[in-house]
């Protein structure tokens, strides 16, 4: 529990019930006021009326001496009984019993007495005595005035008690707002706005304001209470700003470490065949973005081998405590430390059981790698062992196949040219043994057309073969080159080739695509020479078993039956390379006219393995 929470708050210092009790004393006062006034005014209430009245005796009194002279008996009787009436009227016994306080009940017997006594007998007597009424009735009338004025006294009296009741409450209602309005403007006004001044601070984010609140007030428990919640505050948001810090150092840091480890692999991958100077070259990359010691690197064909390539961060050269070829004497194999003291950390470059070199860190002594740099080395070596293991491999490939186009080279010429030069060199030895036996003139002259045959037929093997081995195919798949073949053709003979493709969703290999082109060549070489064409059609297309069918058809004079016996050596080049497709060629007539070459073959990628079901090339 907080301190502000433990902090009872008195009910004496709360700005709140000391403000209500300040409404209700103002109240209070209004109401005793209005109730006094509402009871004098009400006690006031009839008191003009009885000093009318009272005022209208003294009238009354000199108009009965003109009556009593002038006037009828009647009529004096009657005036006489009216003042007696007002004498003793309500208003006036309404006045005496509110004012009973006062001399006015005793100036009022006085009055009643001397009209009952002194007054009235006078003008009752027959005749009636005026003189004596009118030497009374100064008397008379100055008793009235006198009990007129007290009466008017009385009443004016209780008026002014009303005034100073209601000056008294003014005072007392102006008093008490004055002392609230001062309270209010200290204890609450002043500190509200030193609060307001401080939560826009606090929202604006500064927390360094303090508000000071005299008193156990509401609001001085609430500076209190703010002025810790903007300590806490601060506090959060210093430690929340170190922390934004820290992620944003770790996010940077991030950020250059794939930086490094995509623009490492981007290098690596444009030059795959020698990734050594590119690896060398970001060493001081590494050093710089993982701010780590000097990184050397050490590759080795093998780990009996021993190494041979080392390079530092520094200047790509070989470190100080580098000794090749004596690899034995290396620090890493030794101790693990330089003489310097600093410790090498190795993170070896293996690709599988290949231990292809390693990637090593000197690290001061107490000072070891933290996770965050030894994972991009890890991986920076992972990459490094990859990309090795690429270029070797991508070297091991370019040897098997440079080995596989020689023994290629070898077997067509073994198959062809060998075989022919072969036949020659028996045909002129047959020639020697006739020219020494001196046959006759036609013997000679046979066997020499037969050596000239042979030569011609093994030059055209020859120039067969060199095409073979400088056909190109630079654009990828089988198309371009096809169509690059039919304009050659037609534009050297005037044959008019008509194709008809339907191969563009079947990826041949480049074996395939070498033999099938050169197959439609040698067709097309044929047409040109032999056929006496005027138009060619090409058609390729794969049935639904994937089969490739390859068809060439001519308008011209026809293949003769006689030159497929005799195994013209242009046929016998089609039969072998649909052999190595896989495949089967037929050569014959066109029903229409002319010659149909037919090749069908399955290609490659829809080869499948009984045993595991999978494709296989």
């Amino acid at each position: 529990m907080s301190s502000t929470e433990s902090e009872p708050l008195s009910t004496r210092h709360s700005i709140v019930f000391n403000t209500l009790v300040a409404f209700v004393v103002i109240i209070g006062v209004s109401l005793i006021s209005m109730l006094a006034s509402l009871y004098l005014a009400d006690a006031l209430e009839g008191d003009a009326e009885a000093i009318n009245q009272a005022g209208s005796l003294r009238m009354q009194a000199y108009r009965l001496a003109f009556t009593a002279e002038y006037g009828s008996q009647a009529l004096l009787s009657e005036r006489i009984e009216t003042l007696q009436q007002t004498l003793r009227s309500a208003s006036l016994r309404s006045a005496l019993h509110r004012h009973d306080s006062t001399q006015l009940p005793a100036l009022h017997a006085a009055v009643s007495q001397h009209w009952d006594q002194g007054m009235r007998p006078l003008l009752d007597a027959q005749p009636a005595r005026l003189e004596e009424y009118r030497r009374e009735a100064p008397a008379f009338v100055n008793e009235l005035d006198t009990f007129v004025r007290t009466l008017q006294e009385a009443s004016e009296g209780k008026l002014s008690v009303i005034r100073a009741l209601q000056a008294g409450t003014l005072f007392v209602i102006v008093v008490i707002a004055f002392v609230l309005i001062y309270g209010l403007h200290n204890n609450l006004a002043t500190p509200l706005r030193s609060l307001t001044r401080m939560a826009r601070d606090i929202g604006k984010g500064d927390f360094s304001g303090q508000v000071q609140i005299p008193g156990d007030t509401e609001l001085s428990l609430l500076a209190r209470t703010l002025n810790q919640m903007s300590q806490e505050l601060a506090g959060l948001y210093a430690d929340m700003e170190q922390k934004v810090d820290d992620k944003t150092a770790a996010l940077t840091r991030s950020n250059a470490t794939l930086q490094l480890l995509f623009d490492s692999a981007r290098m690596l991958y444009s030059k795959p065949d020698d990734p050594s100077q590119m690896m060398g070259a970001q060493l001081s990359k590494v050093q710089q973005i993982l701010g780590t010691g000097p990184i050397s690197l050490c590759l080795n064909r093998s780990s009996e081998a021993g190494s041979h390539t080392a390079m530092t961060s520094h200047d790509l050269q070989p470190p100080e405590y580098c000794q090749l070829p004596q690899c034995d004497a290396c620090p890493v194999n030794q101790t693990g430390r330089l003489p310097t003291g600093e410790t090498l950390l190795t993170f070896e470059l293996r690709s599988g059981p290949d231990e292809l070199g390693s990637l090593r860190v000197a690290s001061r002594t107490g000072e070891p790698l933290q996770p965050w740099q030894t994972l991009p080395l890890t991986t920076l070596a992972d990459l490094f062992a990859a990309s090795l293991s690429l270029a070797r491999l991508g070297q091991k490939q370019a040897r098997l196949a440079l080995m596989e186009e020689r023994a290629v080279i070898a077997r067509e010429l073994h198959d062809s040219l060998a075989q022919a030069l072969a036949a020659q060199k028996l045909q002129l030895a047959r020639l020697k043994r006739l020219m020494q036996k001196q046959s006759d003139q036609a013997q000679l002259d046979d066997s020499v057309q037969q050596i000239e045959q042979g030569l011609s037929a093994a030059y055209r093997q020859l120039r067969e073969l060199l095409t073979t081995f400088r056909i190109k195919v630079n654009e990828p798949g089988l198309k371009p080159a096809l169509y690059a073949t039919i304009q050659e053709f037609s534009a050297h003979s005037g044959l008019q080739v008509e194709s008809d493709y339907q191969l563009d969703h079947c990826p041949l290999t480049p074996n395939e695509e070498v033999h099938c082109l050169q197959i439609v060549r040698e067709a097309l070489s044929n047409v040109v020479k032999h056929a006496e064409a005027a138009h060619c059609w090409l058609r390729l297309t794969q049935d639904t078993l994937g089969t490739i069918h390859v068809t060439i058809e001519d308008d011209g004079i026809g293949i003769r039956l006689e030159e497929q016996r005799a195994g013209h050596y242009g046929l016998i080049i089609l039969r072998e390379r649909a052999n190595s497709l896989n495949g089967t060629i037929n050569i014959g007539r066109r029903p229409a006219g002319g010659t149909l070459v037919y090749l069908r073959f399955p290609p490659a990628y829809r080869h499948f393995s009984p045993q595991t079901g999978t494709g296989h090339a």
